[in-house]
């Protein structure tokens, strides 16, 4: 009987502040769609936001394990109402950097904004006086999370730093955002020496949107994206029809 791949669009309910839609549409369109299926698998979501990729991974590999780690309180009080009901989805308050520190300032413009992180990083892309210390988070060292066969990772500019640090040897899959190009050139080196292979790897330049919100002038000229690998030779995952 022939195989078919089709786009199934499953309605799903989500509780987010006017400023994400868009963004939650994008990852619930499949913003991190990597052409692999799988199913039962262990999920790190480092950065999760208030759960479109939470949810949207339950869907996408169904009787998965999903760990969110989510910093900002406002931010975790959306997460942990759409998390609701679903007994899959673990959600932590608590921010993944590198490090023995069990606090670290943060910071957020708004309850469930985005591009909310830790201030040691978040500087590196919005300009001078904008970037303020709002509260305290939570830390967790990287070396202190579950093992994963997927690991999602989002935090606004520590990507290469956590990805440095965890332990990527059971991981058949990562699904990594950089905002610069100092953070995925380092990220590229940590997934190449651990035998991973590029699944996408795309760049988009910061020029176009640098008026857009407070972002610093010296950005001109450099990156942001995404970048999706997979270990050679794993078998956790295969690849879909539509590959």
């Amino acid at each position: 009987m022939p195989r078919a791949s089709l786009l199934a669009k499953i309605p799903v309910t989500i509780e987010f502040p006017d400023a994400m839609q868009d963004a939650v549409t994008y990852v619930l369109s499949g913003e991190y769609e990597s052409g692999f299926d799988g199913a039962g698998l262990t999920i790190l979501d480092i950065g999760a936001n208030v759960g479109s990729f939470a949810l949207w991974a339950s869907l996408r590999w169904p009787g998965s394990t999903i760990h969110c780690y989510e910093p900002n309180p406002g931010t975790f009080a959306y997460l942990s109402r759409n998390m609701a009901g679903h007994s899959n989805v673990h959600c932590v308050n608590a921010a993944v950097f590198t490090g023995d520190a069990k606090k670290a300032a943060f910071f957020s413009r708004f309850a469930g904004d985005g591009e909310a992180g830790l201030v040691s990083y978040a500087s590196d892309t919005f300009r001078a006086g904008v970037v303020r210390p709002t509260f305290e988070v939570d830390v967790v060292s990287p070396t202190k999370l579950p093992k994963a066969d997927l690991v999602k990772l989002d935090i606004e500019g520590g990507e290469a730093e956590v990805l440095g640090s965890l332990d990527l040897a059971g991981v058949s899959m990562v699904l990594g955002e950089f905002q610069n190009r100092r953070n995925r050139i380092a990220m590229q080196a940590t997934l190449a020496k651990a035998g991973f292979e590029a699944i996408r790897d795309e760049e988009c330049p910061w020029d176009p949107i640098l008026d857009y919100k407070d972002y610093r002038a010296d950005l001109k000229g450099d990156i942001y994206g995404h970048m999706f690998y997979t270990r050679k030779g794993q078998t956790k995952l295969r690849r879909g029809l539509a590959a």
